[in-house]
């Protein structure tokens, strides 16, 4: 995977949005940044946008080693949130200065070795998301959904408390969410339950669980997504059945308490990752390490399957490149694959490592953040340690970005 990158100091313009970032750097020297000095590039696309995409370094995150999930950018205050129950909380990241900023704890954490949902669907966090007025929403283990206010919310986030806790009735995690902004709705999958569901929650106090909505005969719910040019605006989700028998589904919530599905797209063994990309294009992600599909959001038509992509659960799409990014731990050899979406065609699979599956990126910079586990017997080589020195089965974030 090439040769270890050396710590270097990360030069460049301050960001007026981060006025505490400066110092709890300074008081932080176990936060280790190792990233190539290089120019800040400005927003939006550019010429160089388009140079090939590598390994920039990573970022050392404190605590117990790492076990997440999804992971989320917001774009408007330039931070990187990660769900990660390793530590039973949210890490936030600079996603600008690629720093290590603090942790939003008070998280279930790994799931008991006597939870009867298991390892897996007994942890959290899961899934998260930042409203666009600035609340963050996290579901956790037992069906629990928290949100916080981040509006006055200062690194490194020790005293932030949720201002509201939701229950979506579920035994195991709840996992995946969506939010609608049109309607002022929250959809949060629970994937574990007999039969799947949906819940629909208010995004608006009291936070009120509003409806559910069953998958009879599928084996989980992923990835909710919100389509505003779709009819007006729908949210869609994809739903893993049996077999080849996958789909991605469009909901209508303007009556949440009585919603429906509109249509279904079916999607054969693709039922993960689920992100929009430009003229209504929808990147899925497949399991078994078997190829992305495209499909046409108005129509559901599988426009063509990406070749040389071999699956993955988190995608997503970078206005500020126009690629597509799915990371895939499937196998010995994780990967990071970079889709252009213009064309749909795969343009690299970078090395990636351990546990790869969760992904978010910065338009701004156009930095890539994909989080690494520690080594495990399909895929032994302890990333985080080896290219980056960190300490040794502990995990990290490694950081891609664009050539010079």
């Amino acid at each position: 995977m090439g040769p270890r990158i050396e710590p270097a100091p990360l030069p460049g313009k301050k960001s007026p949005r981060k006025t505490t970032v400066s110092a709890l750097f300074l008081l932080s020297v176990a936060l280790v940044l190792v990233l190539n000095a290089r120019p800040r590039p400005d927003a939006g696309p550019k010429p160089s946008s388009k140079k090939p995409v590598k390994l920039l370094g990573g970022i050392y995150l404190p605590g117990n080693p790492l076990r997440f999930d999804i992971s989320w950018v917001d774009q408007t205050t330039g931070r990187y949130y990660l769900a990660e129950s390793g530590n039973g909380g949210v890490d936030v990241i600079d996603a600008e200065n690629d720093l290590f900023l603090g942790r939003i704890t008070g998280f279930h954490g790994l799931g008991l070795s006597d939870d009867p949902c298991g390892p897996i669907e007994g942890m959290g966090p899961n899934g998260i998301l930042v409203t666009p007025n600035n609340q963050l929403w996290a579901d956790d283990a037992h069906g629990m959904v928290k949100v916080f206010d981040l509006a006055k919310a200062e690194p490194p986030f020790n005293d932030v408390k949720p201002i509201a806790t939701i229950s979506t009735g579920a035994n195991c995690r709840a996992d995946e969410i969506g939010f609608d902004p049109k309607d002022h709705i929250v959809i949060v999958g629970n994937p574990e339950e007999k039969p799947p569901y949906a819940a629909l929650i208010s995004s608006d106090p009291p936070y009120t669980l509003l409806s559910k909505v069953p998958f009879p005969g599928a084996r989980g719910f992923e990835q909710p997504l919100w389509d505003p040019e779709l009819k007006g605006g729908r949210m869609l989700a994809t739903v893993p059945g049996m077999g080849e028998t996958s789909k991605v589904v469009v909901f209508n919530l303007k009556d949440p308490k009585a919603p429906t599905i509109e249509a279904t797209y079916p999607t054969g063994n693709c039922g993960s990752g689920l992100v929009l990309g430009p003229s209504q294009h929808l990147l899925v992600g497949c399991g078994g390490g078997k190829p992305l599909i495209v499909l046409d959001a108005l129509t559901g038509k599988v426009l063509t399957s990406v070749e040389g992509t071999r699956g993955a659960d988190e995608v997503w799409y970078n206005p500020g490149d126009n690629n597509y990014y799915a990371p895939s731990g499937f196998g010995g050899n994780p990967t990071l694959s970079v889709i252009d979406a213009a064309t749909n065609k795969l343009l690299n699979n970078l090395p990636a490592g351990p546990g790869s599956h969760s992904v978010a990126a910065f338009r701004e910079n156009n930095h890539i953040f994909v989080p690494i586990a520690i080594p495990t017997a399909a895929s032994p080589t302890d990333v985080c340690n080896t290219m980056f020195g960190f300490p040794a089965k502990q995990g990290c974030i490694a950081v891609y970005g664009h050539e010079n």
